[in-house]
């Protein structure tokens, strides 16, 4: 009783979710997986999808930042959680709260150990990213050598896994490039492995080149987020969440009324219009109207007009029949994947997923 309370809602399915997990396990061999739960779950909620995840068997994750981090802590996530994002300010934070932050930088590194130094804390794991050629966070190759003479002698410091980042996943022809950064990474990870005497974890493998079987071979630890969460279009796939909104009020608009902000539609013949309650604070972009971005009813695609509100869009319902206040229309959903979605919006999965408000309400079954 209590979800029909709300308006614009996001169904998330355990049981897709499952299927999409067991489909990975087999996919790589029931090797260690760290699931990206950053930027809220990928807009799914990260608190229920998380504990969820870890009902089933997952207890590594990966988050973007320290905040990111503590409230899995808090909410009772007992797994790893990588914070790929620390900044010399909240590496404290992060420690008090058994976090596991990567270290990517000379700085970074400097700040932990000053910190372990002075306080004399229990070990703390540390993920050391490397740079292989996408030129954003992550030590330089040549940086090997010093890491490890830092490293080893701070006997509070263990490593739990060096990685990289693709800079390309889908381009094939860039998969020379691809192969050239697990080279390089495969060899500084032989550099650590001759350097300390325990397990390091090796990773640089996503979603998409898990499913692309790009050189599964070569790595015994797989990130992965898009995949579980049925972002992509394969038959092995199914999505997870879909976002419904319900009709809020239809009205007719004449010849030369105008729709929305800056009288931006002017009505040329009569037209039918529905308002739903789902804007640009919600995760839509103000330049998704004007027909550009299309909900799903029925069969059928309906355009946005006028331009989208912060709390509201219009649509342009005046060719479809049985259509009336109070019945929903899809924004993506199992009859509207996501990536049909992000090509007609020339975006990414991603985008869509992430930029979804955490005020919208998130029902999970």
């Amino acid at each position: 009783m209590e979800n029909k309370l709300y308006g614009t809602r996001l169904y998330v399915d355990y049981r897709s979710i499952n299927h999409n997990f067991n489909f990975l396990k087999k996919k790589i061999n029931n090797s260690k997986v760290v699931v990206m739960v950053k930027a809220n779950a990928y807009g799914h909620g990260d608190l229920q999808f998380t504990q969820y995840l870890e009902s089933i068997g997952i207890s590594d994750f990966a988050v973007a930042d320290f905040e990111e981090g503590v409230r899995l802590r808090n909410a009772g996530v007992r797994g790893s959680i990588m914070v790929m994002n620390p900044g010399v300010n909240n590496l404290e934070t992060i420690i008090e709260n058994d976090l596991e932050p990567v270290i990517y930088n000379k700085m970074i590194l400097s700040q932990m150990n000053s910190i372990i130094y002075k306080s004399s804390k229990k070990r703390v794991r540390i993920h050391i990213k490397f740079n292989t050629g996408m030129n954003r966070w992550g030590f330089n190759i040549e940086d090997t050598s010093y890491l490890i003479n830092t490293i080893s002698k701070n006997q509070n410091l263990v490593i739990g896994s060096i990685y990289s980042h693709f800079a390309s996943v889908s381009d094939i022809e860039e998969d020379l490039f691809s192969q050239k950064q697990i080279d390089v990474l495969l060899n500084i990870g032989q550099q650590f492995f001759r350097g300390f005497k325990y397990n390091i974890d090796i990773h640089i493998s996503n979603s998409a080149m898990i499913l692309r079987d790009f050189h599964l071979e070569a790595f015994s630890c797989f990130r992965v987020g898009l995949l579980l969460y049925g972002g992509v279009d394969h038959p092995s796939l199914v999505p997870v969440s879909e976002l419904k909104c319900p009709i809020s009020d239809i009205r007719i608009v004449d010849i030369g009324d105008t729709i929305g902000y800056q009288r931006k539609y002017i009505v040329k013949q009569q037209k039918k219009i529905a308002i739903i309650p789902f804007g640009y604070a919600d995760g839509l972009q103000r330049s998704w109207g004007e027909g550009k971005l299309r909900f799903y009813y029925q069969g059928q695609l309906i355009p946005t007009i006028g331009l989208i509100s912060m709390d509201s869009c219009v649509l342009d319902i005046t060719n479809i029949k049985d259509i009336s206040i109070g019945d929903e229309v899809f924004y993506f959903g199992k009859k509207r994947p996501i990536w049909e979605l992000a090509k007609e919006l020339d975006t990414i999965p991603y985008e869509i997923m992430a930029s979804l408000s955490r005020r919208i309400k998130r029902i999970y079954s």
